[in-house]
């Protein structure tokens, strides 16, 4: 089982300090770099002057994306599902005609 770790991260110019499983270090070192990645990228592309409404849409924006995910996730997920039971139900037909 792996400890708790202390870790500073910034996010649109302001510091957090973090207590967190040392497992999601890195997961969270990399959260904290793609926010403030995308905030950069609004900051280029708008005339936003407040960090709050810079946040505002990269959280949209990543919300967005994560319910897409989501969603296209489930859709395969009943996609497969499909699969596997025609499979099953190809399968119990095959094992019928080997024990008549």
């Amino acid at each position: 089982m792996m400890g708790k770790t202390s870790v500073n991260i910034t996010i649109a110019g302001l510091s957090y300090q973090l207590t967190l499983d040392a497992a999601d270090h890195d997961m969270v070192q990399q959260a904290s770099t793609f926010i403030n990645e995308h905030i950069s990228e609004f900051e280029k592309n708008y005339p936003v002057k407040e960090k709050r409404d810079l946040l505002a849409m990269v959280s949209l924006q990543m919300v967005t994306e994560l319910l897409k995910t989501k969603q296209q996730q489930a859709s395969e997920i009943h996609r497969l599902q499909t699969l596997l039971d025609e499979l099953n139900s190809m399968v119990e037909n095959h094992a019928k005609k080997v024990q008549a």
